[in-house]
């Protein structure tokens, strides 16, 4: 009987749990005329921020590490043979191409050219008096003929005579600095034989290398910006892009070149060198304007016709603790800079400009 009560009573007590969890199912089921919220979203016009943003152009710097270096080295050989007899500069003078800065003594050479001279005069005398023979009709015409050749003759002789008291003077074959004179005054050079070694700096060449994504960038004409260790500042012109890559570094060297009339900037100093690369069609703007499409591509969104809302896939080119310069976009552009995380492409509406907003704010502060 005991066992029989204890069901009883389980029974009872099941039956009333039951019924109060169908009473609060009940109360809990949805009100019939009250759609989703989501649907209240899709078919509702909501008020967005908009400002206009104008295509810039972005102005990159290129920052590479060089050196200065000569533009030109070359060591200036006597021509001809014999005993320097002369050294006209010293080191460290300014020298300009072509200029004498040696001389080779003439000795016999002198003498040479002094016969033949005189050998030209008496062949000439010889010339103009058979001339008037002949015309005179005492001599025949065929020796004129024999004085004429030999009046050419002793003109080759005198102008090959010239030419080597020519290669008794030693000339600068470039303009710049004479860094070492290497002969003696006194001692005997040979024909090839170095005499005085020549450095042009100007223009001074600051060399760099870049990199594999760097070299691209560069082009025969840049303007560079070169600081040098000694606290100078230049501007130099890109005059040389190598085509090969260093084996070893994957880079390749660019040669700029500094004007250094006066010579004031020195060789071998290190240099660091900026490039200020131009990318036109880009637009500047905050970065939190940025946002992600469901397909997962990164945009801008921004009001077209009719108020509907676009997506512009753009691309970050460079970036800033102020803002983003990004690709992309076209001209001048109206961007949703409030409310962009609440929209979606092809959405209506209302957009509201910024100038309209701070005009609504000053007129409520007058009001206050």
């Amino acid at each position: 009987m005991a066992i029989r009560g204890i069901l009883i009573a389980l029974i009872i007590f099941m039956s009333a749990l039951l019924v109060m969890v169908f009473q609060i199912m009940r109360g809990s089921a949805p009100v019939e005329n009250n759609p989703p919220a989501g649907i209240v979203l899709e078919d509702a016009v909501i008020d967005v921020r908009t400002e206009v943003f104008e295509q810039a152009t972005l102005e990159r710097i290129i920052a590479l590490a060089g050196q200065t270096v000569a533009n030109r080295r070359e060591t200036i050989v006597a021509q001809s043979g014999g005993t320097l007899a002369e050294i006209r500069v010293d080191k460290g003078d300014v020298v300009a191409r072509d200029e004498v800065i040696a001389l080779i003594s003439a000795d016999a050479r002198d003498e040479s050219l002094r016969q033949a001279e005189q050998a030209l005069v008496a062949a000439e005398i010889d010339l103009d008096a058979t001339r008037k023979l002949v015309e005179e009709g005492f001599v025949p015409r065929n020796s004129l003929a024999d004085r004429e050749t030999a009046y050419e003759a002793a003109l080759a002789s005198v102008e090959q005579a010239r030419d080597q008291v020519t290669d008794l003077e030693v000339r600068a074959t470039i303009s710049g600095l004479v860094e070492n004179r290497i002969a003696q005054v006194g001692g005997f050079v040979g024909a090839g034989d170095p005499v005085v070694a020549v450095t042009s700096l100007d223009p001074l060449v600051v060399s760099a290398r870049a990199g594999e994504r760097q070299i691209a960038e560069f082009a025969i004409g840049q303007i560079a910006d070169v600081e040098l260790a000694t606290g100078q500042q230049v501007k130099a012109v890109i005059s040389y892009i190598s085509p090969f890559a260093d084996a070893a570094t994957r880079t390749f060297e660019i040669e700029a070149e500094a004007p250094n009339p006066d010579y004031t900037l020195f060789e071998g100093v290190t240099a660091s060198v900026e490039v200020r690369v131009p990318t036109p069609g880009l637009h500047y703007v905050p970065t939190g304007l940025l946002q992600r499409a469901p397909d997962g591509r990164q945009g801008l969104y921004s009001v077209g016709e009719g108020n509907s809302v676009i997506f512009n896939p753009t691309e970050v080119i460079s970036a800033d603790i102020s803002g983003s310069w990004v690709s992309g976009l076209d001209g001048t552009v109206t961007l949703i800079t409030v409310g962009q995380a609440s929209v979606k492409a092809g959405m209506t509406v209302n957009p509201v400009s910024a100038d309209a907003v701070e005009q609504i704010s000053a007129e409520e502060r007058l009001n206050q």
